[in-house]
């Protein structure tokens, strides 16, 4: 085999390999999140809800460790004194990325829409459809954005049904 040809063989090998391993990474992660395709992949109901565990317990850190922490993002993340388990909210989240179209948001933003639904704040009609345009506006080839600008708790409140 001459070496023009044994060299372009390689070649088209390891982007194929690389681009499959770099598709599988980026399928289940939007803007460094993991997302509904992650979720979807989890293998019990249980790892669901500790995950969700953690998301709630890293913000309550965070609170307690940063000098501010806007309160949009403190009631984004409360259970409007409802008394939801982390199973519940497991059930919340997988109904919403049992819609393929939800399935690139990430995890946070759907658990934040899911507890606004149940406080009544928005709808499911309304707050999805905003949240995957909101993705749309803040991510894809050539959109530089600053990370802060990432945040869907604007886009939530906007699909509000309720004045804050």
């Amino acid at each position: 085999m001459k070496p023009r040809i044994l060299a372009t063989l390689v070649l088209l090998l390891s982007v194929q390999v690389g681009g499959a391993a770099a598709a599988d990474k980026d399928d289940t992660e939007t803007a460094g999140l993991e997302n509904g395709r992650f979720w979807n992949a989890l293998s019990e109901d249980a790892t669901r809800s500790e995950f969700l565990l953690g998301i709630l317990d890293g913000w309550k850190l965070r609170e307690q460790t940063e000098d501010a922490v806007r309160g949009t993002v403190i009631n984004a993340l409360s259970s409007c004194g409802g008394s939801f388990t982390y199973a519940e909210l497991a059930e919340m989240v997988t109904a919403a990325y049992n819609e393929p179209e939800n399935r690139p948001l990430p995890i946070g933003w759907v658990m934040m829409a899911d507890l606004a639904i149940q406080c009544g704040h928005t709808t499911r009609e309304a707050v999805f459809p905003a949240l995957r345009k909101h993705l749309a506006e803040v991510s894809g080839p050539g959109v530089l954005i600053k990370e802060s600008a990432m945040s869907p708790i604007d886009t939530i409140l906007s699909a509000s049904t309720k004045q804050h």
